[in-house]
């Protein structure tokens, strides 16, 4: 039985049909749209379940932050004890001090960075002070370049009282000037961005 060569393509061209071929348009469209959709419900569901993930790091800092604050007070009321009995001198506890506001400042960053993931990622309703509060991941770029800047300016001041001197602490309070002004620099362009 011999066919047309016509028929056979036809046939063929039927098997190979595919059914969604055969679907209106307007189907087509719809069922896309249920696909993003769903795709989107599956990004928001898994973003909003992981979120929590950065409660470990803000952990992590708060305790660093914590640890931080409680050692560098026990060694400034030590150090306190040896210049009140006598082992240290005034200049020495002085040094010493600048060295701790510079700690205790890390600290701080630490905080601030610790309770900056919390409010960002895993509870923004977390009571602060309006200039603690954080909105998006620019304004805890914010504080952080703002603690480091003064930490920058309290470390050279420690560099000067610890008698530093000659072409060493040009270069050094050069460079610390050159970051502040980058940070500086680095946070009013995001200002600018944002406006």
């Amino acid at each position: 039985m011999s066919t047309s060569p016509e028929k056979d393509a036809t046939e063929s061209n039927a098997e190979s049909t595919h059914p969604a071929d055969n679907v209106p348009h307007a189907l087509q469209e719809g069922a896309e749209r249920v696909r993003k959709r769903n795709a989107r419900y599956l990004a928001d569901t898994v973003t909003g379940r992981t979120r929590f993930v950065a409660t470990v790091p803000s952990i992590g800092l708060f305790i660093a932050s914590v640890v931080m604050a409680v050692g560098t007070f026990l060694d400034l009321v030590a150090s306190s004890y040896a210049f009140v009995i006598g082992e240290s001198s005034l200049h020495e506890l002085t040094i010493e001090y600048v060295e701790y506001a510079d700690t205790f400042l890390l600290a701080v960053a630490l905080y601030i960075l610790s309770i900056g993931l919390l409010s960002l990622f895993v509870n923004e309703k977390i009571p602060l002070p309006s200039w603690l509060e954080f909105h998006d991941f620019d304004d805890l770029k914010e504080r952080l370049t703002s603690v480091i800047s003064v930490m920058i300016g309290v470390f050279f001041l420690g560099h000067v009282l610890k008698g530093g001197q000659g072409i060493e602490t040009l270069w050094l309070g050069l460079g610390c000037a050159a970051i502040i002004i980058a940070l500086s620099v680095f946070i009013r362009a995001a200002f600018n961005s944002e406006e």
